[in-house]
């Protein structure tokens, strides 16, 4: 997987180490209303496309330019979908690193481009209707549904008061 220039200076540094990370996931829905995934190729594993967010870049911009990067779909983030975080988000990449991920998930209408595979990242990306999706993890499973509900406010994590 590509890896940015922040990260890999992190890297450098601390070696395989848990690294906390603000991220970004794209939930493409075309006019039909199916949701854009990708094959990853790390794992094998259908997915979400998204990724870190750059020092200095816009959330939204992020989300943008990760969707693009990797499925040569166009989008424009139209809302934030919801803030995600906790241990349902720690990740251990099959060469070691370690990564805990606060993601910002957007629904994103897509704007130009037909889907491909467009970078080494993945290595499948298509439209699937709902009801036909590939197995998926819980936690896109959870986006997905939080999107497609299409209600007004965000979502996040928030179980009682302190």
């Amino acid at each position: 997987m590509p890896m940015s220039d922040y990260i890999r200076s992190l890297r450098d540094k601390i070696g395989h180490d848990m690294i906390f990370s603000p991220g970004v996931a794209g939930i493409v829905v075309n006019e039909a209303g199916h949701v854009l995934l990708q094959r990853r190729s790390d794992t094998g594993a259908w997915g979400l496309p998204g990724g870190a967010i750059d020092p200095g870049e816009e959330p939204a911009e992020a989300c943008a330019r990760e969707v693009l990067e990797e499925t040569n779909v166009s989008v424009i983030p139209e809302r934030l979908v919801g803030v995600y975080g906790g241990l349902d988000f720690k990740h251990t990449y099959p060469n070691g690193d370690k990564l805990m991920v606060i993601s910002l998930t957007f629904a994103c209408r897509p704007i130009s481009g037909e889907p491909r595979v467009n970078d080494d990242e993945c290595l499948e990306v298509r439209y699937f209707a709902p009801g036909t999706f590939p197995e998926l993890n819980p936690r896109d499973i959870m986006r997905i549904q939080h999107t497609l509900r299409n209600e007004p406010q965000t979502y996040f994590n928030f179980s009682a008061p302190l």
